[in-house]
């Protein structure tokens, strides 16, 4: 027969489960495994197990998995007002206990005192315990009345966990809270029509809190930009972690305001537009490169629904263009490499959604290309011209010279006199076969070129010719060329066959073209002379 189970039976159960977690490379499953005599269990009513797991002051984590694994294995028939009350009571008490500590929190640079930093067995386990919660919060959710909506509380805690790049966010947790979203997209849709709906509770009583030692004065209470700015307090520095709790304290907050940023439309965003730009703006000036490529990207898909009137009406614009610049510029050595390198991946997609959501109208073009004009100028030839002897710095910045590029058009031709050259010269560098990444994105902005500007491609093919000449030679004359360079040198040839059939129709060219092939017999097949 089997021996009676209580509550604390498994309770015990429990914390000899997380005794078994280890912190690094296994995660061992997060829901309690050692569930035996699962028959005995189903003699003690759902609200007592509540309240004897709720008065448990120490071992959250051991009652998270004792509940998880009472409901996981008892089907709880009689749906009565006792028993939604004691569902609405656990599921109160899980929100606060998985939300994202300060555990995971970044550590102030100049703090007084440095706070405790968890082991990463202490780390496994809070993540351990995060994803257990949200199960449980998984069989609760079939417990609530057929209709009812989620709490903004409940919204904001699953919200926390839909971004897989946060350390407290685990593949399951991830999927868990995806899950449970979908279930309230319903009213998330219907909510979209309401102002004071959930959107602005998240946006004014998660959100907002936070951030209110932040305040710029470069704008005024209605999210638009002063006029005359008055002096302000200085900024809020890292000194005291009390001025930045969103980033010290609250880490998930930052993700929060991402998932809300997913659901808005443009309705959404001009009527919350006061609650929205504040923090957006504080994300982005922190001094922490983390925090400004998390701003960057924020701001991308703030721009993707904003309606572009309200964007230039507030002033907007101008302010997010000059906190972007800098960010060029944020280049080794001052900068360290594996900061650097995703900063300016996300800075340059977000100058260019800017520089669209401003001046996407066909009447702004002469103002969209003086923008990316200042991008190539500020940004790309600067950035050469600071950091171009470092490898992937160069290889990432002629992946943006492609998308600036095709953003450009023909007015991209104003700047072949400056890209051109650092093409050729990249793509007859003596050790330039040594990193096959750097030609290709040459190549890649080379063929964008042609496309974009052929006018004046044979005007500029001394250079062009230079570059992919040589550089096919070179990995021609190759002893063991890697399947990189073999690849690399068919996208040379693709390029060189696009230019010779542009060269076509200018006598001169054509001549020069017959000259080159008949110094080196290999280049009459490659240059069709």
């Amino acid at each position: 027969m089997a021996q009676p189970l209580d509550i604390d039976s498994l309770l015990r159960d429990a914390q000899q489960h997380i005794q078994e977690l280890k912190g690094g490379g296994e995660r061992p499953s997060a829901t309690l495994i050692a569930c035996r005599n699962v028959d005995a269990i189903l003699d003690i009513s759902f609200p007592a197990v509540v309240r004897r797991l709720i008065e448990v002051e120490k071992g959250k984590h051991e009652s998270i998995l004792a509940g998880e694994a009472y409901l996981r294995n008892r089907r709880i028939g009689c749906r009565t007002p006792e028993i939604h009350n004691a569902a609405d009571q656990l599921q109160n008490w899980i929100v606060d206990v998985i939300l994202p500590t300060d555990a995971f929190a970044e550590e102030p640079p100049f703090a007084a005192e440095s706070k405790h930093v968890a082991s990463p067995e202490q780390l496994a386990r809070l993540v351990s315990m995060k994803s257990t919660g949200l199960q449980l919060l998984s069989h609760l959710d079939r417990l609530q009345p057929p209709g009812s909506k989620a709490s903004a509380s409940l919204t904001a805690c699953l919200a926390s966990f839909t971004n897989l790049q946060d350390p407290w966010t685990s593949p399951e947790a991830y999927d868990l809270a995806q899950s449970l979203l979908s279930k309230n997209s319903q009213m998330i849709r219907e909510d979209r029509q309401n102002d004071d709906g959930l959107i602005k509770a998240l946006l004014l009583n998660y959100v907002k809190p936070l951030f209110l030692k932040s305040k710029t004065p470069v704008l005024t209470d209605q999210a638009r930009k002063a006029i005359s700015p008055l002096p302000g307090p200085n900024a809020p520095s890292d000194f005291d972690s009390s001025n930045k709790p969103w980033k010290f304290r609250s880490p998930h907050i930052v993700t929060i305001f991402q998932w809300i940023l997913t659901q808005l439309d443009a309705p959404l965003v001009e009527a919350h537009w006061p609650l929205i730009i504040p923090p957006l703006l504080t994300i982005l000036d922190d001094v922490s490169t983390n925090y400004k490529i998390k701003g960057c990207e924020l701001l991308v898909r703030l721009l993707q629904v904003a309606p572009a009137q309200l964007l230039e009406r507030s002033g907007l614009g101008d302010i997010f263009h000059s906190t972007l610049m800098p960010y060029l510029l944020y280049l080794p050595s001052l900068t360290p490499e594996e900061e650097s390198i995703p900063l300016l991946d996300a800075a340059y997609p977000a100058l260019m959604a800017l520089t669209s959501a401003r001046y996407g109208a066909p009447e702004a073009t002469a103002q969209r290309i003086k923008s990316l004009d200042a991008v190539v100028r500020y940004g790309i030839l600067k950035g050469h011209a600071h950091a171009g002897d470092n490898v992937r710095i160069a290889s990432l910045l002629m992946g943006k010279s492609t998308d600036l590029v095709n953003a450009m058009g023909i007015y991209c031709v104003k700047h072949l006199k400056d890209l051109l050259p650092l093409i050729s010269a990249t793509l007859i560098a003596p050790f330039a076969t040594a990193y096959p990444p750097l030609l290709g994105t040459a190549l890649q902005t080379l063929r964008a070129i042609v496309v974009n500007g052929w006018p004046r491609v044979a005007f500029h093919r001394g250079e062009i010719l230079e570059g992919l000449v040589m550089c096919w030679c070179r990995i021609e004359d190759e002893e063991e060329p890697t399947s990189e360079l073999v690849g690399i040198k068919e996208r040379i040839e693709d390029v060189l066959r696009a230019v010779v059939q542009l060269l076509r129709y200018d006598e001169h060219a054509t001549e020069e073209l017959q000259a080159i092939s008949h110094y080196d017999a290999r280049l009459e097949t490659l240059l069709g002379a």
